[in-house]
This record gives structure tokens, C-alpha cells and sequence, in this order.
């Protein structure tokens, strides 16, 4: 009796647990919950050492309202094989089917699938996992069919003045004032050429009466927008082109010989002090010449008897310690012998200029004169000129190292016209869009008035 009473407590109490136990079982025949979105989270390739570009790219995915759009900002670099490659894709949500598109086969999407890009066009298709969503893409990935190494060169004109006048002609360039401008000498009179493109001159003047005769028109300086030239002791200046100033330096202790270079915001020549003859460097503010004693390593300011005088070549540049410094590059000594030399003029905020012969520690170089050297694309590059034997130097010369040490350029990438001819003191400037323009010069036997533009392909690219 007393057991039947426990039960009669129990199994009321068995029952409920066992419906609240039913009642909390799934339902097996309730539908999974699926997703409706079918966009494109990343794209990218798979790594492939071959083509080291694909993965470094960044891709842009657009979705937009209609056909969505994958592609890359910037063409991928030259010579980047697409033929075999493996696309990578992430999903904002996981897509029920992924389809590649080609123009001769569809292929469903494994994420390990090898496809040939090359071919034009293809679409990614994608079908959410709800199986009715679905969204497209196309894929465009463009590659550079340039290389960027290339340096494209074109000859502007052949004649920039009258060819029955190009006979033993000097000239020298400069962009000033917007415009390019030629100075010819012919040894009797200098006349004045101005372009605003390179390709069409105009005759500025016959005869500009205010430079000397013979005026070797290749030693004239520009510093901003003056140009500055020393002949027979006395500074020739002009900021219009036409109209020079003259100042004479007769009663000074020193002889002005040539200018140098526009270095380190200032205008630099080379004098010649009356006394002991020996060589200085001095720098000009207006039509003062101020003597520099202050150079480090020179006793009391005195240049070497090596140094150059004339047929050197310079550039002015910021080191890649962000010093200013700049180069000067063989010529002719006082006494008339070309040199083996690169001088190099540096400016230390603590200790002030210092000049060293950088052919002391690399006798190597050759004694040359009449190159033309500019800083272009992270290097220097050197035009023309020939060595001591008067034999031609090659037409370009790279230096990676501030120039330290020379060498030719491969001949598949930066090669000058057959048109072209070797050549020595030539003018070479580099405009605002890296634009190179290699004007006139002379050889043994004759004087050019062409004019010849290049780049290299990377500059016009973003």
C-alpha cells in the first residue's frame, strides 16, 4: 500500500519530464537556413615565384548594379605571364556554385583551378547559396605591353638652323623662361634659337653684339633665370637672352678663367689668383665675384694643377645622404691636357664645402672631354665625348653609384637611332615630364644642329 502511494506521486512527475523532453527534439524536417548573397570579397592570384607581380598587385572589385567589374589599377609588369594561372576569390558569404566564364569553356571553381588568362573576355559567376541569387563579373586584368626599361627616342628635327651654317658651329642649350633656347657660335658672330617644343625654332637674332667674338657660347652657365659667361677676365650676364651685361675684373687680385656650375643655390666659376697663378674656385652674388678659402682640404683655397678649366662636364645633385653635392667629370687642365678625373664638391652642414678627386681611388676611369651628364631616373646617365687619343667614348654611360663607376646600358633597352651620330659637346636637358633632348654637338669633321627626344617608359606611367 505504501508503494502503490509513492507511485501514484512518481509518475506524474515521470510523464511531464518526458513531454518536456519531446518537446525540446529538432524537428528533422525544418529547412537549413541559406544565404542570398552572392558578392565577391577578395580577388588575388595564386603565388607563382615565376611571376612575382601577380600576387603584389592590388585588384579592384566593383559591384555596381548590373555587371560587376574585377580588374587591376595599374597593368601588371611587363613580360608578367597570364596563361596558367590560379585565381583566388573569397566571398562575403560561402556561394553555392562559382563559375569561371571563357570565351571556349566554363569551369566550375574548385579554388585550385589553372586557367589561361590571356583570353578575352571572362566573366566570374556566382550563385549564392540559396541557389537563386546570383551575381556576375567580368574579370579584367591587363598587362603592360611596354617595357618599362624602354627607353623610346625620336629625332625632332635635323636642321634647327641652316645646314650650309652647321660647319664648325659651337652650340649650347637651355630651357629657360619656358622655352628651349640655342646659343650657335660659327667663330664670328653668335645667333639665338628658340623653341617652345623642341621640333619648331624660330631665328631670335643673328647677332647678339653684347657676347665677344669668338664666343665659346658651350661655357655659358644658367643659375634660375640668368645665364653667366667669363671670357678675357670679364663676367658676361643676362637675363633676357639678348642684352649682356659686362663687368671687368681688371684691377682684382685674381683673373676670372671660366664658369663652372649653378651648385648649392649659388652661380660657381674658376679664377686664377694674379699672384702665385694658381687656381680657385669663387662663387658670384650679382656682379660680384667672392673668392671661396673656406673649402675643406684645399691650403688657402688652392685648386690642384690638374683641375679642369674647360671641356668638363657637371651635374648638380642631392646625395643619398641628402647632402648637396655636386660632380665635375675630365676636361682640360691649364695646360691643356685632358684629364682623368671626377671631382666631387660637397656641402656638410657642420664642416662646410669639401672637394676630393674620386679618380684617386678609382684610377680606372679614362681621361675624357666634351660628355654631357644629367641625373635621370634615380641614375646618372652620360652622353658622348671622346678620351685623350680623341677616340669616341660609347654614345651613353649609366652610373648607379653617383659615379663612382661607368657602364654601357644594354643595347636592347636604351639604344639611340641609327640616324644618330657619335658626337661630343652636345647639349642634353630634361624637361618637367621626363623628357630627354640630346641638341647638336660637334664631331672631328662636323657640327650637328638636331635634335633628338627620349624617355624611358616607367616615367609615363603612374
Amino acid at each position: 500500500m505504501r508503494n502503490f502511494e509513492i507511485m501514484r506521486y512518481i509518475l506524474p512527475i515521470l510523464l511531464f519530464l518526458s513531454l518536456c523532453i519531446i518537446g525540446c527534439t529538432p524537428d528533422n524536417n525544418e529547412e537549413t537556413l541559406v544565404s542570398s548573397e552572392a558578392r565577391v570579397s577578395t580577388f588575388t592570384f595564386q603565388t607563382d615565384t615565376a611571376n612575382p607581380g601577380l600576387t603584389a598587385a592590388t585588384y579592384t572589385i566593383e559591384h555596381r548594379t548590373d555587371t560587376g567589374l574585377i580588374y587591376c589599377k595599374d597593368s601588371l609588369r611587363f613580360g608578367t605571364c597570364l596563361d596558367s594561372v590560379v585565381p583566388q576569390v573569397t566571398y562575403k558569404a560561402t556561394p553555392g556554385i562559382v563559375n569561371f566564364v571563357l570565351p571556349d569553356t566554363t569551369i566550375t571553381s574548385t579554388g585550385t583551378d589553372t586557367m589561361n588568362f590571356n583570353q578575352k573576355p571572362i566573366y566570374l559567376h556566382v550563385t549564392a547559396s540559396d541557389m537563386k541569387t546570383e551575381k556576375w563579373y567580368l574579370i579584367d586584368i591587363a598587362v603592360h605591353q611596354a617595357d618599362p626599361n624602354l627607353y623610346v627616342w625620336k629625332c625632332l628635327t635635323e636642321n634647327l638652323f641652316a645646314p650650309q651654317s652647321i660647319q664648325n658651329c659651337e652650340t649650347k642649350a637651355f630651357y629657360i623662361h619656358n622655352q628651349f633656347v640655342v646659343y650657335v657660335n660659327n667663330g664670328l658672330s653668335t645667333s639665338l634659337y628658340l623653341s617652345v617644343n623642341g621640333n619648331n625654332w624660330i631665328q631670335k637674332a643673328t647677332t647678339i653684339d653684347t657676347l665677344p667674338v669668338p664666343c665659346h657660347v658651350r661655357d655659358i652657365v644658367q643659375h634660375n633665370d640668368t645665364l653667366y659667361y667669363i671670357a678675357g677676365g670679364s663676367l658676361y650676364t643676362s637675363t633676357d637672352l639678348l642684352t649682356w651685361a659686362k663687368t671687368d675684373y681688371a684691377l682684382a687680385n685674381f683673373t676670372p678663367l671660366n664658369m663652372l656650375l649653378s651648385y648649392h643655390n649659388k652661380p660657381w666659376c674658376i679664377v686664377q689668383d694674379n699672384a702665385t697663378q694658381l687656381l680657385m674656385l669663387a662663387t658670384i652674388i650679382g656682379d660680384s665675384i667672392q673668392l671661396r678659402t673656406d673649402i675643406d682640404e684645399l691650403q688657402d683655397g688652392f685648386l690642384p694643377k690638374n683641375f679642369p678649366i674647360s671641356d668638363f662636364a657637371t651635374v648638380a645633385f642631392s646625395s643619398s645622404s641628402e647632402r648637396p653635392r655636386a660632380m665635375i667629370v675630365g676636361g682640360r687642365s691649364i695646360n691643356g691636357d685632358i684629364v682623368n678625373s671626377r671631382w666631387n664638391l660637397e656641402y656638410l652642414s657642420q664642416a662646410g664645402y669639401r672637394l676630393k678627386d674620386f679618380s684617386i681611388s678609382q684610377p680606372s676611369f679614362e681621361s675624357l672631354i666634351g660628355v654631357y651628364i644629367i641625373e635621370y631616373d634615380n641614375h646618372f646617365i652620360m652622353f658622348g665625348g671622346t678620351d685623350n687619343d680623341l677616340i669616341w667614348r660609347s654614345d651613353i654611360l649609366y652610373s648607379d653609384d653617383e659615379g663612382m663607376n661607368w657602364y654601357a646600358p644594354d643595347t636592347s633597352s636604351n639604344k639611340l637611332p641609327s640616324t644618330y651620330q657619335s658626337r661630343y659637346n652636345q647639349s642634353v636637358i630634361v624637361d618637367q615630364e621626363d623628357n630627354i633632348y640630346l641638341i647638336g654637338g660637334q664631331s672631328h669633321t662636323r657640327s650637328f644642329s638636331d635634335v633628338y627626344r627620349g624617355f624611358r617608359n616607367a616615367t609615363k606611367w603612374e
